[in-house]
């Protein structure tokens, strides 16, 4: 073994060993967190869901446990995800408390199951694309189709 060979295995190791490098993350895990939300029109009407900021129609952004918990725009960016779940989604009976807690979670993951994506309870950018959302002042949901 060469000596560059052998000085990168033992710099790996070191990262390894350390939790520096871990593999790489998934596109959820990559994404900042969301702390606001967008407004959406449809021939049909408005919907809202989570982004990274308000107004910023961006959706590189997860929600995941313990998200909502201080309050603020994330908190309302919990609250339309959880209102798009009880409506969009039966038998969810959520609290729409704006906090992601674990039923939001395990509601999170029966959408990404039904939907045929990758289960982890994480609202990332994949599952908000395919997830139907809540029409702002009507009863309806947007259909966002399956993978």
């Amino acid at each position: 073994m060469n000596m560059r060979r052998a000085a990168a295995s033992l710099a790996t190791l070191g990262l390894l060993a350390t939790g520096a490098v871990v593999g790489t993350a998934g596109t959820a895990q990559a994404a900042t967190h969301c702390q606001g939300y967008s407004t959406y029109t449809t021939q049909y009407g408005d919907y809202q869901k989570p982004t990274t900021t308000t107004g910023s129609r961006n959706v590189t952004c997860v929600l995941s446990s313990g998200d909502g918990y201080n309050g603020g725009a994330q908190n309302t960016a919990v609250r339309l995800l959880q209102r798009s779940l009880n409506r969009c989604f039966p038998g969810a009976d959520l609290a729409v408390d704006g906090m992601y807690g674990p039923a939001t979670a395990n509601k999170v993951k029966e959408v990404q199951r039904s939907k045929g994506l990758a289960v982890d309870g994480v609202l990332g950018p994949q599952t908000s694309r395919y997830m139907n959302w809540a029409m702002t002042g009507a009863t309806g949901c947007t259909y966002g189709g399956s993978a």
